[in-house]
């Protein structure tokens, strides 16, 4: 009997091992080093086949880069991987489906190391609702806890993973590569159909959306702990389409974006006069930007119904294009050239104007074909009766609070020259 136990442990064991290091050598998010294979690793198709975490997560621990820039699919998808005129270029580190929790978490590991001097983070209404903390890879990742080779351990022994493995080797063997959402031309009305059924869905999940004023408690005390070190933060509220940003006013949530802006703008304004070390733009230690309310590049109208080519600025409601988003890092920098997108700078002296601007700006687009367009879908879908899109809350606890002090408590000491 003890001969036998002792084969199947070891049986167990090295099947384990060789599992694990199967996934540390296929290595799909790029965190173990491990060379690449010629047909068979060379591209690295599954870096963001989780979202992004564990690769980010890895990449902010390591540390080197001067500036990243940090946010959801938006960031991701919506600016370029490399963006250029940045000063000491800067890293885009974004991550599909990703929420201020797991946000404040990559801001605060990323300033362990010296070199770091900016953060520019994307925001808007859903990275503060009740309804997601973070993503299953989340805790495999360097983020959870900031140990890189326990993280490279959970990594390699996930089944995650090895899934995630199986698809680079089939991708590198077949020539396949991940989806890209955009496109030069689609379908006749391909875009449309997105469009409106985009806009169909954030309307019930707008109708079921709790904010949580402990989410942005937990911003402000990762902004806090990066501005007293010297890091400079720039956030900016992501830009939408009009048509989605009418969803949110149809389904009686402006009042909660307003709150949302408010509170930021405080947020930030109690943190501006902190001193950054090598600040990237002006403005002081907390800058916020918003690019949000029916600005004129996000209401230009949607795809007409027969339309094939792609929509100059978005490619559906909630994402615009990367060059909408390299525009933005020039209006941050100050480059107010003939690319440039228009902003505003948020303080709480043009709060209330800039609230009443955004107003006027939804009236006049309401006006317009697409705006009458738009208010005839809304007005459709209310008479159906749609039903809210609810998730069971999913509030902060001690435990998280105590996750982003650890990582505080590791902030290089003197880090910047401090």
């Amino acid at each position: 009997m003890k001969h036998y136990a002792r084969t199947l442990f070891i049986a167990l064991f090295t099947g384990l091992v060789g599992f694990a290091a199967f996934n540390a050598l296929i290595d799909p998010f790029g965190v173990t080093g491990a060379p690449d294979i010629a047909g068979l690793t060379q591209r690295d198709t599954r870096l963001y086949g989780d979202g992004g975490r564990v690769h980010v997560g890895d990449r902010l621990a390591r540390g080197g880069d001067g500036s990243i820039l940090l946010g959801s699919s938006r960031t991701v998808d919506g600016f370029p991987h490399e963006p250029t005129g940045w000063p000491g270029e800067i890293y885009n580190a974004g991550m599909r489906g990703t929420n201020i929790f797991e946000l404040s978490q990559a801001m605060v590991l990323a300033a362990r190391n010296r070199p770091l001097r900016c953060v520019v983070i994307g925001l808007d209404l859903d990275e503060f609702g009740t309804h997601s903390k973070a993503k299953a890879t989340y805790w495999l990742s360097t983020l959870n806890d900031g140990n890189r080779p326990l993280s490279m351990t959970r990594v390699s022994l996930s089944p995650n993973t090895f899934g995630a493995s199986l698809q680079l080797m089939a991708d590198n063997i077949g020539g396949g590569s991940p989806r890209v959402p955009w496109a030069e031309t689609y379908p006749a009305g391909a875009q449309r159909q997105r469009y409106e059924s985009g806009v169909r869905g954030i309307y019930g999940f707008y109708l079921g959306y709790n904010f949580d004023p402990g989410r942005v408690a937990l911003f402000e005390r990762a902004l806090e702990a990066l501005t007293a070190n010297g890091v400079q933060v720039i956030g900016f509220i992501h830009p939408l389409h009009a048509w989605r940003e009418e969803a949110l006013f149809r389904s009686g949530r402006s009042d909660t974006y307003f709150e949302m802006r408010q509170a930021l703008t405080e947020v930030f304004d109690r943190h501006a006069a902190a001193s950054p070390d090598n600040a990237c733009v002006e403005g002081g230690g907390a800058v916020l930007w918003d690019f949000s309310g029916y600005r004129d590049f996000a209401a230009l109208p949607a795809p007409a119904p027969d339309q094939s080519a792609a929509h100059a600025n978005f490619y559906e409601p909630s994402h615009y294009l990367p060059h909408i988003g390299q525009a933005m890092l020039d209006t941050l920098r100050g480059d107010t050239g003939p690319d440039s997108v228009t902003g505003i700078r948020l303080e709480p002296g043009n709060l209330a104007a800039s609230a009443d601007a955004i107003r006027t700006r939804r009236q006049r687009w309401l006006d317009t074909t697409d705006g009458l367009a738009a208010t005839a879908l809304f007005d459709a879908l209310e008479a159906a009766g749609p039903q809210a899109e609810t998730e069971t809350p999913q509030f902060l606890n001690r435990d998280d609070r105590r996750s982003l002090e650890d990582k505080i408590s590791r902030i290089a000491p003197g880090r910047a020259g401090r």
